[in-house]
């Protein structure tokens, strides 16, 4: 039985400029919301969904309304959670380019995914690399190391993951042991990983591609998976817990509430278990000839809306959890098509209420998982950065920044009625308030959600 797509891509075949022009206008058919008629529609779900009718209740000390006071907010931080992996931290070769990465990711992200594969935690039965001064591994900065550059950076650690039977997964010394030691290997990593980094990480992928590339299950015991999420209910239970998986969502393995990570989400919640949310992987792995004859579905935003809508109604929030927009080789046009897609996918799951995060999966060309010469699947191939090899930012990553930082923030001036009230919509998040009247400016902090619209201040 042949490896589910995208590991068995034929060869590709390099498309000429006319080629791709063409393929950028089919793409433009699937994915851009105007020519579909939905680009109002997202704006004014946006609106909706993202942002907040506030009233700010301004008082003294005493308790009384502060009247005709002059407030400026300005917002700091996005509730909504844009992510990426940031398996690069600290991996370059030059202090320079290492801050340069950072100060990169850190105007466009507030949350980090932090590499947890076993195989590189644990590369001796025993031994953990959790310290910073773990020898050294690519892309698998130790979570010590990673925790650091979360603070410098604020942003959201999101531990990936918990169990993923996969030969990166998995440590190679694993196939040596009985299946019942394999069982016990597995609750000792969980609960090791609990008592470290319970408090400290709050967001979880427990279980990752149990449907996608689940190919060494059969070296673990019967319904591990179970057992896993039972640990993550026990363990991590301040926590956000995410099941996470590339197949069960587009074309023929999309199949509405029959689809197999629908059904594995939903007999974890049957079984009484916590699923805060379920991760939606995205990574168009389709060569140039086949992104819109192959599954074109992927990025269509009717199977988009259809698809989030379903697995919502699990009851859980959604994630689209990994995404892989690809620029191929990098000529003009594909950085238009990269552009494109992202654009447009970004608008429409933003808009959407169950859609809690986006992470973007490689930021930097050529950085993705190394393989062998000749390998049959090089994920490099693909162009998926929103930067070049050499740090250029792509039109994508200054499209991503300009909706992040600029569309979707609020900078808004208010003045306190004669009953110390003062209003301005804005999108959820975090907030600074300068507040003037008469003498020196006062700042404080709030945080606009949709469940709390009336904010009330109080001036030392």
């Amino acid at each position: 039985m042949p490896l589910p797509k995208p590991w068995c891509l034929p060869p590709h075949r390099v498309l000429t400029d006319d080629e791709a022009a063409v393929l950028y206008e089919r793409a433009t058919e699937f994915a851009d919301l105007e020519k579909n008629g939905l680009d109002k529609m997202v704006d004014a779900n946006i609106r909706r969904n993202r942002m907040t009718d506030v009233r700010i209740a301004l008082y003294d000390k005493d308790g009384y309304e502060v009247t005709g006071a002059d407030i400026h907010a300005e917002q700091v931080s996005h509730e909504f959670r844009f992510g990426c992996n940031a398996f690069l931290a600290d991996q370059f070769d030059s202090a320079e380019k290492n801050a340069e990465y950072e100060r990169i990711f850190k105007d466009l992200f507030n949350q980090a995914v932090v590499p947890f594969y076993w195989m590189d935690d644990e590369p001796e039965r025993g031994k953990w690399r959790f310290e910073k001064d773990s020898p050294y591994i690519y892309r698998r900065p130790p979570a010590e190391q990673m925790l650091d550059f979360c603070k410098r950076t604020n942003c959201e650690p999101k531990g990936h993951n918990l169990v993923w039977p996969s030969n990166i997964g998995l440590p190679k010394w694993f196939d040596e042991l009985t299946v019942r030691e394999r069982g016990i290997e597995i609750e000792k990593r969980i609960r090791l990983l609990a008592e470290k980094y319970a408090e400290k990480i709050p967001v979880w992928d427990v279980t990752n591609e149990l449907v996608g590339t689940c190919y060494r299950s059969k070296l673990l015991p019967y319904n591990f998976e179970v057992r896993a999420w039972e640990l993550a209910n026990e363990l991590f239970y301040n926590d956000y817990l995410i099941i996470n998986d590339f197949q069960g969502f587009f074309n023929q393995h999309y199949m509405e509430r029959m689809s197999s990570a629908y059904m594995q989400a939903k007999d974890l919640i049957d079984r009484g278990y916590r699923v805060d949310g379920v991760g939606i992987q995205c990574h168009l792995f389709h060569n140039e000839d086949m992104l819109c004859d192959d599954e074109p579905m992927k990025f269509t935003a009717d199977h988009m809306i259809n698809m989030i809508n379903c697995y919502a109604t699990l009851g859980t929030d959604v994630h689209l959890s990994e995404i892989t927009i690809p620029s191929y080789d990098g000529r003009e046009k594909y950085l238009e098509l990269q552009n494109m897609i992202t654009e447009n996918m970004y608008k429409l799951w933003f808009s959407m209420e169950s859609v809690k995060s986006i992470v973007w999966w490689n930021l930097v060309d050529n950085t993705a998982v190394p393989v062998a010469p000749g390998a049959s699947f090089d994920e490099n191939y693909f162009g998926g950065g929103l930067l070049l090899n050499d740090f250029t930012k792509k039109p994508s990553y200054n499209t991503l920044e300009r909706l992040i930082n600029r569309d979707w923030h609020t900078s808004a001036d208010v003045h306190t009625s004669e009953k110390g009230f003062a209003e301005f919509c804005g999108f959820n998040g975090d907030y600074e308030l300068t507040i003037k009247k008469g003498g020196d400016a006062v700042k404080k902090k709030i945080t606009v959600t949709k469940s709390n619209p009336l904010i009330q201040v109080i001036l030392d």
